[in-house]
């Protein structure tokens, strides 16, 4: 649907996803930056011939980290109940807030986590459930990190299959794979430079 018509991901309805993907983001772009990942950098002189179709990315939002909670509380289905509720009446805030009050009493239950976009939390919980990883892999789709989404996506998958979730798959593994390949051809040059320059030396 994004694809067709981009403009639906502005839309008031779309708001709370679009705020948890930017959100999403920010928190990736931070911790690789804090990691420190090296970047394939190509050999001097030359210019990137990599070109990748972004339509439909968002920018990253920049809202702090939400509460974790108290993992020896046991979580009520009157809480759970009460937070499917606003999420599905889509009242965004108000639904956040009631899955933290959920999570307080028992961060231990992956699902609020998945429910509330807190996905690496609840991938850190319970590695087996796919919906963190749908979930996940559509954000980083959105916010195009070709190469996360596709990871994300294909474990989705593979953990439970999802018809939408292998249709996102199909159209996020060819960016992906370009974006690996040009890593490659100019890991490939920056080798083959130094070896140059360690004969000449």
């Amino acid at each position: 649907m994004h694809k067709q018509d981009p403009s639906v991901l502005h839309t008031e309805e779309m708001h709370f996803l679009r705020e948890w993907v930017e959100c999403l983001g920010e928190e990736k772009t931070n911790s690789k930056e804090a990691k420190g990942n090296i970047k394939t950098e190509e050999p001097s002189g030359e210019e990137s011939d990599l070109e990748i179709d972004n339509e439909g990315v968002i920018e990253p939002d920049t809202d702090t980290p939400q509460e974790m909670g108290d993992e020896n509380v046991e979580v009520t289905n009157k809480m759970m109940d009460q937070a499917n509720d606003k999420k599905v009446a889509a009242k965004k805030k108000k639904a956040i807030d009631l899955f933290t009050d959920a999570i307080k009493p028992n961060p231990r239950l992956a699902i609020l986590y998945a429910k509330r976009a807190n996905c690496d939390r609840a991938i850190e919980i319970n590695p087996d459930s796919a919906q963190p990883y749908k979930w996940q892999g559509k954000a980083h789709r959105l916010l195009g990190h070709w190469e996360e989404a596709a990871h994300d996506l294909d474990l989705a998958c593979k953990l439970d299959y999802d018809e939408d979730v292998s249709k996102m798959l199909k159209e996020v593994q060819p960016r992906a794979q370009k974006i690996a390949e040009h890593r490659r051809k100019y890991e490939r040059k920056r080798e083959e430079q130094e070896i140059k320059e360690n004969r000449k030396g």
